[in-house]
């Protein structure tokens, strides 16, 4: 399924925008803030659901106007799809696929899939460690609704349990709250923990392809109490929600000094390995790029392995970013693969024969 129309009515700095996109590639070109980056949000707001601006919802209207809206349309043989996106100043909004309302995201994220990849992105490796969680967390609510929605549930109960450790709360209460944080904490835990293994089997393969032979791997770095022995992608719910348990109470008085849940898959971070030495310390830039760059391609991979389906490539302004040979690497690793779009300052950075077959639009 590719776009076939994007349209966007008083969004960001745009009165009316209509495209057409090409079925493989769409080069947006343009000077600095001529409102690129804006089309890249508007079209994973109607795929992901979200951005990665993570913006409030009433930033998304044009300045002077009560309202604006995203209209996508895409299609693949009589296959139509439909998913429009409505906001006010107010800051309500409201998804419809198909003519048929959804409040929720996960109604609609994943319905036409699409991977981001956003200069914020190459700091995959060096940035927090929340980063890392929401790059497999957000992927996993694009795969499967009951993901995000784990997810959601999750961070609800660590946000209540907080504002309990806030309020000196202990006891029978407390207890209950920390039942929710084993049960749910385990089930997030073991569902982010497999889907991890399937995007580093993919990202491990691009990077050595990319990188000339040097190998990559990874450790779950978790701060839920688990034995050392568990497997990490084979890791049984069981297991998890027992050490979450256990580490809770191990934990309770720097929780309680600290008025904040320390325990869970929300604390969690993923280390990224080179040649076997953690790529944070000792990667140079262009390493931790090409993880960051492996990293997304595997997410391509993984969800045409399970959804069968092709997503949508979102790329913001990363040419700029990467060298000569990552830009061979990725042009060479999208090409005629899926749908991709690309916003630039500079033509230059693609051949005569991409463009040749591209859409190329002046903004």
């Amino acid at each position: 399924m590719v776009v076939t129309s994007l349209i966007l009515d008083d969004v960001r700095n745009y009165d009316r925008l209509e495209l057409r996109p090409h079925p493989e590639l769409t080069v947006l070109v343009g000077p600095n803030a001529v409102g690129k980056t804006n089309v890249i949000e508007a079209l994973q707001l109607v795929t992901a659901g979200a951005s990665f601006r993570r913006p409030a919802w009433q930033d998304l209207v044009r300045w002077d106007r009560p309202a604006g809206r995203v209209s996508m349309r895409a299609e693949e043989g009589e296959r139509i799809l439909e998913v429009t996106l409505d906001v006010t100043r107010e800051g309500t909004h409201t998804f419809s696929v198909n003519g048929r309302a959804k409040r929720r995201t996960v109604d609609v994220a994943g319905r036409l899939p699409s991977v981001t990849f956003t200069p914020d992105d190459l700091d995959l490796v060096k940035g927090p460690a929340e980063r890392r969680r929401g790059a497999i967390d957000d992927l996993g609510g694009q795969l499967s609704p009951a993901y995000a929605s784990l997810r959601r549930d999750f961070g609800r109960v660590v946000r209540q349990r907080n504002a309990l450790l806030k309020e000196e709360t202990s006891g029978a209460q407390m207890a209950a709250w920390d039942e929710q944080i084993a049960a749910l904490g385990a089930k997030l835990l073991t569902h982010r923990l497999r889907l991890l293994g399937r995007v580093m089997d993919c990202a491990r393969d691009s990077y050595q392809h990319m990188s000339s032979g040097e190998s990559l791997s990874w450790r779950y770095a978790d701060r839920c109490g688990l034995p050392a022995e568990a497997g990490a992608a084979s890791l049984e719910l069981e297991v998890a929600e027992a050490a979450i348990r256990v580490e809770l109470e191990r934990r309770a008085p720097e929780e309680r000094r600290r008025a904040t849940t320390l325990v869970g898959p929300h604390r969690d971070d993923v280390v990224f390995l080179v040649d076997g030495r953690e790529a944070r310390a000792f990667a140079s830039q262009g390493q931790q790029r090409t993880v960051a760059l492996a990293w997304k391609l595997a997410e391509v991979s993984v969800i045409e392995d399970l959804l069968k389906r092709r997503p949508v490539l979102l790329l913001d302004d990363v040419m700029s970013e990467l060298d000569a040979d990552r830009r061979a690497s990725l042009r060479t690793a999208v090409a005629g693969r899926t749908q991709t779009f690309i916003t630039t300052t500079n033509l230059g950075y693609f051949d005569a024969a991409a463009l040749a077959d591209a859409t190329v639009v002046e903004l």
